[in-house]
């Protein structure tokens, strides 16, 4: 029996031991293995879970001297010992029989077990997790997102999940309990000491778990550097335009290097993409205001949503994840952008040159490179002028205007044309032929590149090159002159630009003279009483007379200059007296080939002539005629000499004869040179009278001078005489020829002539008397003459004249009247008139061209005397022959002229032009015989009145803000506009207000216009653009061009009538508003200060202007000038603490009133009042805690604050010590309002009261490490409590956790079950024994 119960006693006290080691080994994954789906509002029952076991095997005890932080429903707290188990225990939730492991984040409390005893809610939306600081609710969201979770996978070897699971919970302990504030700081929280709950793990599995999460959740709680965890301190960054994307964008270096990507909270428009540690952020469009965007970290979370699962009074649990790090950044788009510069150029060169980019306050010279690219960045938006550096070679650019556009690049390209400009060469020539000559255009321009061009003159004698490089060492060059002209110098020519350089070219014929000899072609001398002065010789172009010579005593005559040609010939028109005339035409050697100067001397020639011989033949009858019979009366005989020898001696033989008559009374003499010869009868029939001596005039040609004596028929010789039709003058030329017929027949006379040689002719010429004698008689009858050629000079009229021969004259005179040739001088105006009006990029240009002008009035005077053949005056030298005005079409022409050379003058301009004072001399020639009215011209050009139009600037001073003398005026631009409807020629105009320049102001203020401006014309100038810090004016100074008359070739025009036109300072004023922040009430008696905007040192020394809040809390900055300026507070009022912000503020308009407000606090007060327990006296058992509850008032919510304090002995007026050191305590808090109420507790031991003690509380209240507020009066009662020493009383136990209880109950049944069976099992082997 013995043996038996022995082994039954020893069987079941094995199995009592092993389902006692079993129960208290279960693992927490025996419970936890099983987990539901859980949503807020869900309800569920709870319970207690297993013991957490580690991975070593052992339990986690609960360490000693626990206290735990506890929270009112009002949320104030209070610090107790925590009564607990001896072992930590999991918390489970229960739905529908599957439990899942839920985490306690109210310390110290118990849960309600039971069904349907906890309700979940989201986070946001529990009470109690709220009322939790906000360190405290981070962390324990923190240590979620890397702790435990159901099923998580474990993140390092060496632990198991029991150890992962407690770890999580005692870090939410820490915080919940306010013993840690971050992953990597611990503190102690009254007698709730830092390593309350690290104690418990320290060297254990769970340790391992503990760091790994806390490493994990300091990496996590670090925020990239550019970033902030509070979205009031947002610092801003700017989003740059890039003009590849199109975008506006950030790259952001991260220094505390977090490595993990992030995106938005919320949708903001901007997208973020990470390499590396940098992180850009992008945005598509501009922001039109700078916005905060809240962000967090790209992990992946473990877990469902994050609930809290509560009951009232009881413990509060929790489940799932959140993020808690949030961080937040600012972001806007630039508020600049820039401008990039392009040059393109003709010569293809684009770096190195300047620009000056003005507006908005910048003024800066820049050069392009690369390729003729420049950019400007950090250009405020607005309007810009960008002007091109004048180059000598290039056409000058316009100014252009550009606007710059936040974010953004504008581009300008200016393309650089090579300045060019026009030659025309304006050719004249000699003979009037001035179309199709070539000219050459050669030289190096400025630019460096070589010209050689051509051009041909057109029908005005005009040769144009167009668009020639500008330069000034140029050659213009006739090429393939003709021949007939002198080929003329080469001229230098310059270019300029947009202007015609005018060439002149006068094609100069080439001339000769030649001078002609006349001989006796048997003698070399005259013979008889001939002469070899008097020759009457023509010169002829082909068979054209163009002029007459006659011979002089030497018988030479020398010929004016005449135009080279190969068809010149001299021909003997009427002889000298005595010789025949030479037949011979005299070729003149006047080839233009044979030349190349303007006047020429051609060979001599040489003209042999024949001498008029004749006889002289006597018939001699001795009767007297009465009887009608003729007795032959020979052998009388004459001497026949020249008369001029005297005597028969005394002539030569060859002018002499002796003549005697024959059977039939006829005697002839031999051939005697012409001459008067004297007949004297020296023998005759005895009884007869000798004849007396007769002259015998020889004058014909192999004619014999018969003398007979008998009666004649009626005969006359006709003599026919060339007058003037208008002066009845004879106009004594020779060669004008006539016929002459008989009007009663119709036949034309036909005499006979025998010299030179014998022949009948009808054409009779006059010699150089302007007469001609018939060379026989006409008998009586009716005659008409008809003229054949007429005079040089004279117009050939071949109306017949009529005569008679009647027997009463012996000689008949017929006049022949002609008419002078006459001419008209036809005169050409031009000028430039305003042709066309151009536009380009807004900006107008007036374009002017050649026209013909009417209204311009030209004098014409005799250059010479004017004289016609006939040698009467016409108008002497210098007289006014005419006036004309040019018509519309600008031609005018003078009445008909009398030929000979005049000069054109003009004596008025057509309106708006100047005076072309030059004369020019023409010449009427004869143009043949036919041709009634001749003329010749001149042109006339005239230049057109010019302006120069200028202004001077001057701007105002400010010396206090030093502004005026920074070269201010250099941004300074003013635009000249058409004040009315500009009209052009061709129909184009510029409109009213159309733009015509932009013109930059020099550094003296003055501005001189470029545009050549319109006589007449209505314009204004207004300024446009000018230093940032003055007032842009609209006015706009009215500018007319008045014609100043023909005489003056440049206006001066002053804008403003030359008084300098200024500017004002733009002035601003900045109204503040000085408020309390909590009343919103005004604040008197704050000083500030207005400094510039880099200012460092904000002292009253330094402050531009000083201001001080009046009554209603505004004070004033007036008269303030344009720009960017600080204004900080200098002195606070009474009561205040100083306000440390910085407020800018920009004036940007006339007139413009800034206003800010100014936030100010005042100085915090606090009040205090201790109690225990809510009592002033209590007694000094177990754990004191003393609350001092502190009032505090004028504090800024939002802002971290901390009240330290301090517990003194009112007996000793020194610090209360505790073991030899002072009781202190710290809160720090923010408050959400500006008034309130914090407690700070001091916990000590009971024991260390050993007499009645009254101690006061000293309170000092602390923002960002400096003392705001202090309340410390050993003397007041609201800050004192008086502690007594204990009496005797019975202890009490127990606390609102009965979870360690009824463990330790339990176990002490247990132990008690055990030793009962031990003892009974030892007591029944004593009774067997016995």
């Amino acid at each position: 029996m013995k043996s038996m119960f022995s082994h039954f006693s020893k069987k079941w006290l094995s199995i009592l031991l092993a389902v006692l080691m079993v129960t208290t080994m279960i693992p927490l994954s025996a419970i936890s293995a099983y987990a539901f789906s859980v949503t807020p509002g869900q309800t569920v029952d709870s319970e207690y879970g297993g013991a957490y076991v580690g991975y070593d095997g052992l339990k986690y005890p609960v360490g000693e001297n626990h206290y735990a932080l506890r929270y009112k429903a009002d949320g104030t707290t209070y610090i107790e010992p925590s009564r607990i188990g001896t072992r930590r225990t999991k918390l489970n939730i229960v739905k529908d029989g599957v439990k899942r492991q839920a985490l306690c984040i109210e310390y110290g409390v118990d849960i309600i077990r039971g069904k349907d005893t906890y309700v979940s809610a989201n986070g946001e939306n529990s009470a109690y997790f709220n009322m939790l600081p906000m360190t405290a609710r981070r962390g324990i969201l923190l240590a979620c997102v890397y702790g435990w979770h159901p099923g998580k996978a474990l993140p390092i070897d060496g632990i198991n999940e029991d150890d992962y699971s407690l770890a999580t919970q005692e870090i939410i302990w820490e915080y919940q309990q306010g013993i840690r504030i971050s992953p990597t700081a611990r503190m102690n929280n009254g007698n709730i000491r830092a390593d309350q709950f690290y104690d418990e793990i320290k060297d254990r599995p769970a340790e391992l778990a503990y760091n790994w999460i806390l490493s994990k959740m300091a990496i996590h709680a670090a925020i990239p550097s550019f970033a902030t965890s509070n979205r009031d301190n947002a610092q801003t960054h700017t989003l740059k335009y890039d003009h590849n994307t199109g975008k506006y964008s950030a790259t952001l270096p991260d220094t505390n290097n977090i490595g993990i990507d992030i995106s938005t909270i919320n949708g903001s428009g901007i997208s973020v993409t990470r390499n590396g540690n940098n992180y850009t952020f992008t945005a598509d469009a501009p922001l039109d205001r700078a916005i905060v965007v809240e962000y967090k970290k790209n992990i992946d979370l473990y877990g469902e949503e994050f609930l809290i699962w509560g009951n009232v009074g009881n413990q509060t649990m929790i489940t799932g994840v959140s993020d808690p790090i949030r961080f937040y950044l600012a972001f806007d788009t630039e508020a600049n952008g820039a401008a990039r510069i392009i040059k393109t150029s003709e010569d293809g060169k684009v770096d190195g040159i300047t620009f000056r980019i003005q507006g908005e306050g910048v003024d800066q010279t820049v050069k392009t490179a690369n390729g003729g690219v420049f950019q400007l960045d950090n250009l405020k938006p607005g309007a810009y002028t960008v002007t091109e550096t004048e180059y000598e070679q290039y056409e000058s650019q316009e100014v252009r205007r550009i606007t710059v556009v936040s974010g953004q690049v504008t581009t300008v390209t200016f393309s650089n044309t090579l300045r060019r400009g026009d030659l025309t060469v304006k050719k004249t020539a000699e003979d009037g032929f001035v179309e199709g000559l070539k000219f050459r255009l050669s030289g190096t321009s400025l630019s460096g590149i070589e010209v050689n061009e051509y051009a041909v003159t057109d029908k005005n004698g005009v040769a144009t090159f167009k668009d020639v490089l500008i330069g000034t060492g140029y050659t213009i060059e006739e090429v393939d002159t003709p021949t007939r002209y002198v080929v003329p110098d080469k001229q230098t020519a310059a270019v300029e630009w947009n202007k015609v350089t005018n060439k002149f070219f006068d094609n100069v014929l080439k001339k000769f003279n030649v001078t002609v000899t006349k001989s006796d072609r048997r003698t070399g001398l005259p013979q008889g009483d001939a002469s070899l002065a008097g020759a009457k010789y023509g010169i002829y172009k082909g068979n054209q007379l163009i002029d007459t010579y006659s011979t002089d005593a030497n018988g030479s005559f020398t010929t004016k200059y005449y135009i080279c040609g190969d068809d010149w010939t001299i021909r003997e028109i009427s002889p000298s007296e005595g010789y025949l005339i030479n037949t011979e035409s005299l070729h003149i050697g006047a080839e233009t080939k044979l030349y190349t100067v303007e006047y020429n001397i051609a060979m001599p020639l040489d003209s042999y002539e024949d001498i008029i011989k004749g006889k002289i033949a006597i018939i001699k009858h001795c009767d007297d005629g009465s009887t009608k019979i003729e007795t032959p009366e020979v052998g009388a005989e004459f001497e026949v000499y020249l008369k001029a020898a005297g005597s028969y001696e005394n002539a030569e033989e060859t002018e002499r004869d002796i003549l005697v008559c024959d059977e039939n009374g006829f005697a002839e003499t031999q051939d005697l040179p012409y001459g008067t010869y004297t007949v004297r009868q020296t023998k005759g029939w005895e009884g007869k009278e000798l004849l007396e001596p007769f002259n015998v005039y020889v004058s014909e040609d192999g004619k014999i001078y018969r003398f007979l004596i008998n009666n004649a028929p009626y005969e006359a010789l006709i003599e026919i005489v060339k007058k003037d039709a208008e002066t009845g003058k004879v106009i004594p030329a020779a060669g004008i020829g006539f016929k002459v017929r008989n009007a009663d027949t119709g036949e034309y006379i036909v005499q006979h002539i025998n010299y030179p040689t014998p022949v009948d002719i009808d054409t009779y010429y006059t010699d150089v008397s302007g007469k001609l004698m018939m060379p026989e008689e006409l008998p009586y009858g009716n005659y008409e003459i008809i003229e054949q050629c007429t005079a040089y000079g004279y117009v050939l009229d071949s109306a017949p004249i009529a005569f008679k021969v009647t027997g009463e004259k012996i000689v008949v005179t017929v006049e022949k009247f002609n008419m002078p040739q006459k001419g008209i001088i036809r005169i050409t105006k031009s000028g430039e008139i305003f042709f066309s009006a151009a536009e380009t990029d807004g900006v107008y240009s007036l374009v002017f061209a050649d026209k013909n002008l009417a209204g311009a009035t030209y004098e014409i005077t005799a250059a010479e005397d004017i004289i016609t053949p006939d040698g009467t005056l016409r108008y002497a030298k210098g007289t006014v022959v005419d006036t004309v005005i040019t018509d519309e079409s600008g031609n005018a022409a003078s009445k008909p002229l009398y030929l000979g050379k005049y000069t054109v003058r003009e004596t008025k301009a057509p309106y708006g032009m100047v005076l072309n004072s030059t004369p020019k001399t023409v010449e009427l020639t004869y143009a043949g015989e036919t041709v009634k009215l001749t003329e010749t011209a001149a042109e006339f050009y005239n230049e057109r009145q010019k302006a120069s139009l200028s202004l001077a600037k001057i701007l105002g001073k400010d010396e206090n803000f030093n502004i005026g003398d920074n070269g201010e005026i250099l941004s300074v631009q003013f635009g000249l506009y058409a004040a009315e409807d500009l009209f052009a020629a061709d129909g184009s105009f510029v409109p009213k207000d159309g733009l015509l320049e932009i013109a930059n102001c020099d550094e003296n203020g003055n501005i001189t216009f470029k545009t050549d401006i319109l006589v007449g014309a209505k314009l204004y100038v207004k300024e446009i653009a000018t230093d940032s810090h003055y007032i842009l004016s609209d006015e706009k100074y009215p500018v007319t061009f008045e014609y100043a008359g023909q005489d003056t070739v440049l206006v001066e025009i002053k804008a403003n009538g030359g008084e300098a036109i200024k500017n004002d300072i733009l002035y601003g004023s900045v109204k503040g508003l000085k408020i309390d922040r909590e009343t919103e009430k005004p604040v008197v008696g704050a000083k500030f200060g207005l400094f510039r905007s880099d200012e460092t040192e904000f002292t009253a020394e330094n402050a531009l202007l000083i201001a001080e809040s009046g009554e209603d809390g505004v004070f004033l900055f007036e008269n303030v000038p344009y720009g960017n300026w600080l204004i900080k507070e200098l002195q606070p009022a009474d009561g205040y603490l100083a306000n440390e912000e910085i407020y800018p503020v920009r004036i940007s308009e006339n007139g413009q009133t800034v206003g800010i407000t100014v936030v100010n606090d005042r100085i915090p007060e606090i009040g205090t009042k201790a109690a225990v327990n809510g009592e002033k006296t209590a007694t000094a058992e177990g754990d004191i805690t003393i609350e001092d509850t502190v009032s505090y008032k004028h504090l800024i919510p939002g802002k971290a604050y901390t009240i330290k304090g301090i517990l003194m002995d009112m007996a000793t007026g020194k610090a209360f010590l505790v073991d030899g050191k002072e009781l202190t305590s710290e809160v720090t808090f923010t408050p959400e309002e500006s008034c309130g109420e914090v407690t700070v507790r001091f916990t000590f031991g009971g024991s260390k009261i050993t007499k009645q003690t009254d101690l006061v509380v000293f309170e000092r209240l602390y923002r960002d490490g400096t003392e705001l507020a202090a309340h410390a009066n050993i003397e007041d009662d609201g800050q004192t409590v008086t502690l007594v020493p204990p009496q005797p009383d019975i202890p009490q136990t127990g606390d609102n956790s009965n979870l360690g209880f009824w463990i330790g109950l339990g176990s002490v049944a247990l132990g008690g079950v055990i030793a009962c069976i031990i003892m009974y099992c030892k007591r029944k082997k004593d009774e067997d024994d016995e």
